[in-house]
């Protein structure tokens, strides 16, 4: 997922992979049906995205400069960060 204007798919074109970007007017007055379908079912799942970011944000040691020492680790700190997240209730509903 990434933000309208980011143009990153052949970045990951050769690992099969799909970014998915909300569309762009491009000289149109407005999307299509299709396109603004597509686009709102994207931001719906974009709200949880922000969500999890906040939560990984919200640890003491993320709130912090890191200092030397820390620099080295900072990927595996950040990464035990927001798995700890994957022990919390639910931030999804059912329904979504």
């Amino acid at each position: 997922m990434a933000d309208r204007g980011i143009m990153v798919q052949y970045l990951f074109a050769a690992q099969n992979v799909k970014v998915n970007t909300p569309h762009m007017l491009k000289g149109k007055h407005q999307l299509t049906a299709a396109e603004l379908v597509e686009d709102r079912r994207i931001a719906s799942k974009r709200i949880h995205v922000e969500r999890v970011i906040g939560l990984g944000k919200t640890f003491k040691i993320m709130k912090k400069d890191l200092n030397g020492k820390r620099i080295a680790l900072a990927n595996r700190i950040i990464f035990v960060c927001f798995m700890i997240n994957n022990f919390r209730k639910c931030i999804v509903g059912n329904t979504a």
